[in-house]
This record gives structure tokens, sequence and C-alpha cells, in this order.
């Protein structure tokens, strides 16, 4: 019989309980995800290279600048571990270190030009390119149409994206030039152009970087952040849930709903956590499991310990008026979940 704590921990458990999650609700928290080490790496490299700038870094559906702003969104598949791995298994790629450091860079170069307005510098814009609105010339779509044989442009990843737009050539030759500090001159020694940007790179560093910011903060004027977005990873991603239900053995969500109530809120009136509920009476849902179905003390902990975990993700509540009524329905799952394990060594039916 398969341990019953690995029924209800496997990983496609985790991957559905995650896909079924809105965004919203994911509990993301930037400062404390694996994306704080880069994001620090790339703050103490600005400061060496004598820029003052302070970008706000916040979580999003994709990455992106806002224009006019300081803010940068990172996409929240890059947060977690497993979301990445999600990513991976839906879209088929995902950004290893190297290219998270690259977004960050680009994404630098953005603000730093929107933080001191450089697309209003007949300089700027006659280096660049610019002509007419800076901000309302982009391609209608993604799609745009590069020369390859182009030597006017630095080209760090391969895909020319410099080309787009004038926006994203300054933003991909300030990662360039951030990136290599010495060597950036022999790296484009080919390209004399795309070395004429770098070097006009450096020059603006030189006369703004110390500079505070023309354009001032905006926390407010963000694009997408994901506590805005109701919509679940999976919605999100693009997945379909089929393969992910079928090897889902501890998926008890959907059981879990039907007793609570999601509420924004820890505490709200008349309202009490469900977690709090199992908790307050785990040696009486225990008893219950072990009496009526034979599970061990230890398989019965497991299993409330799991409710009760879920019922905290998801922020489930029920009215106190309804207490009596919940607790009999909580020991109703419990013990059918316990029974079912006991008798087929499965939890789900």
């Amino acid at each position: 019989m398969t341990d019953i704590q690995q029924l209800l921990s496997n990983k496609e458990t985790k991957k559905l309980e995650v896909l079924t999650t809105p965004l919203n609700r994911l509990g993301l928290d930037l400062n404390r995800s694996i994306l704080r080490p880069p994001i620090d790496r790339l703050l103490a490299r600005i400061r060496r290279r004598g820029i003052r700038l302070k970008p706000h870094f916040y979580l999003g559906e994709d990455w992106g600048s806002v224009p006019g702003t300081t803010n940068i969104e990172i996409g929240f598949y890059d947060a977690d571990p497993l979301l990445k791995e999600l990513n991976k298994d839906i879209n088929g790629w995902f950004n290893d270190s190297r290219v998270i450091d690259y977004l960050l860079r680009h994404e630098t170069g953005h603000i730093f030009c929107y933080a001191h307005r450089l697309y209003t510098l007949a300089e700027f814009r006659r280096v660049f390119g610019i002509k007419g609105s800076f901000f309302e010339t982009y391609p209608a779509t993604d799609r745009y149409r590069p020369h390859p044989w182009s030597r006017d442009f630095v080209n760090p990843n391969r895909d020319h994206y410099a080309q787009k737009h004038p926006d994203e050539d300054f933003a991909e030759t300030f990662g360039v030039w951030l990136s290599l500090p010495s060597d950036w001159k022999k790296a484009y020694k080919n390209r004399r152009r795309a070395v004429h940007k770098l070097e006009y790179v450096a020059k603006l560093v030189d006369r703004y970087g110390d500079r505070p910011p023309s354009a001032p903060p905006d926390y407010d004027n963000l694009d997408a952040p994901i506590d805005s977005i109701q919509a679940t990873v999976a919605e999100v991603l693009g997945a379909s849930l089929r393969k992910y239900r079928a090897k889902a053995t501890g998926y008890i969500d959907l059981l879990l709903k039907k007793i609570g109530r999601y509420r924004t809120r820890p505490i709200e009136t008349g309202m009490i956590p469900l977690a709090e509920v199992l908790s307050t009476h785990r040696k009486f849902l225990m008893d219950a499991m072990i009496r009526n179905s034979g599970v061990t003390s230890a398989q019965a902990s497991s299993l409330i310990g799991k409710m009760a975990t879920r019922s905290a993700a998801m922020h489930l509540h029920i009215p106190l008026a309804r207490l009596d009524k919940a607790l009999i329905d909580v020991a109703s799952l419990a013990s059918t979940l316990a029974a079912n394990y006991a008798a087929t060594g499965v939890i789900l039916p």
C-alpha cells in the first residue's frame, strides 16, 4: 500500500493545487522568493556603475516595464520553483538564471530611459533613430522584421530584439553595457554603430547616473500586478488540467470548498477559519477516523494536517452560526477519505 503521505503530497497534487489557484491568492512574496538574489545582484551592479536609480519591482502576469515610470514587472512564473516547472510543463520553456539576469538588466535599461526622460533629448533621438512619438510608434503586434546581418545593433540573445523599436534598442544596448563593463568594445568591434551606441550609453550614465529621476515614482501605475488578477494559474498559463487530475492523488480542494467559503480577510464578523475548526477539534476528528475506518493515528494525523493546510491556503471560512453543521461535514469527509484509504489504498474514489 502506498504511504498516505506520498498520496497526499505527490508532485502532481501540488501542481494541481497551484494551477487551480487564482493569481491573487498565490501568496507570493517577491522579497522571499527565488528572485530576490538576482534582484540584489542587479542593484549591487548598478550601484557599482554609478547609478542611483531604485527600480520598483513587483510580480505580475509577465515581464515588462511601465512606460514613463520606474516600475518593473516580473513574471510570476519565475518566482517559485514549482511555478517554473509548471511553465516548462505547459509552455515548453522556463527562464534560467542567465535569462533572469538578462531580463533584469534589460528592464532596468527601460526605466533608466524613462526616469530621466532620455527620449526627449535630441542626441538620444538621433543615435537611436527615433521618429515621431517615442511611446506610440511600437509595432501593433510583437512581430517585427529584423535585418539579421545588420551591424547597427547589439544582439545579446541572437533574436535581433533591439531592432523592434528604439526603446528596445536602448534597453538592449544598456543591458550589454551593464553586463560587459570592460569587454563590450572587444565583443562588438566589428559593429561600429553598435559600439557608438554603447559609448553613448556610457556617456548618458556619466551624465545622469547620480541624478535623481526626473519622473517621480508612481507605485500605483502598475501593469497587471498579481494582486489584481483573479484568473487561475492554469488560465493564465494556458494549461489543461486533465493530465494533472489523473495523477493528483491527494487533491481535496474541491471537497473542502463544499464546506468552507473563501474570505479575503482572516477575521470577519460571524466567520471562523475552517483551518481553526480542524485544529481545535483535531483529536475528535482523528478518533472518529480511527474508529470508523481503522487507519492508524499517524495516517489520521496526516489527513487532518492536509485538510487544515489546504483550508488555510485557500482562506476558507465558515459561518460561526453553522459551526456544528460544519463540524459534522468535516468529520464525514475525513472519515470517508480515511475509509477509502483503509479499504483500497487510495484516498479519492
